[in-house]
């Protein structure tokens, strides 16, 4: 009998091995589960996750906005104005910045009715991120009375100069 309990022992130390690591690995496994349930259902979790794809998406649309910014150059906040009135004696004087126009003063027009001077352009420019159409327009109304068949148009550098002189 003594040699039967013998040869028994070896497999009931087995199976309790087995049995030992099935529950410690259920125990682990349950804990790891719980813990991780408990946690993503917890509404301080679910505010910090939330938190957290709300400055992702802060910094992805400052990002969009900056490159929108350096894109456009008729943005005031990049550049200054595109479109200058100076009035002097017996004149006035419309300054158009061509840099953002390609340095080309056919890409502006100019359009005088009655006392009201529109100056407008465009611009269509193909780059790496496909073709980008910029236009801009800008009216000034005068009071002075206007001598439209006196109005002159220069290029000056990157300046686009027009003068139209008035009656005092």
């Amino acid at each position: 009998m003594l040699e039967e309990e013998r040869s028994h022992h070896p497999v009931w130390k087995f199976l309790g091995i087995v049995l030992a690591t099935f529950i410690g690995a259920y125990l682990a496994f349950y804990f790891v589960v719980d813990t991780t349930f408990n946690r993503m259902t917890s509404p301080e979790y679910q505010m910090k996750r939330m938190e957290r794809m709300m400055r992702h998406q802060e910094r992805k649309i400052h990002k969009f906005e900056d490159r929108m910014l350096q894109q456009n150059p008729f943005d005031p906040a990049v550049a200054p104005m595109l479109v200058n009135l100076a009035k002097e004696e017996g004149e006035y004087k419309i300054i158009v910045d061509l840099k953002p126009l390609d340095g080309r003063e056919d890409n502006v027009n100019v359009n005088l009715d009655n006392n009201t001077v529109t100056v407008s352009g465009r611009v269509e420019k193909n780059g790496r991120r496909g073709e980008q159409i910029m236009n801009f327009s800008q009216a000034f109304y005068l009071d002075e009375k206007l001598e439209a068949d006196k109005m002159t148009k220069e290029k000056k550098g990157n300046k686009y100069i027009i003068t139209i002189p008035f009656e005092e």
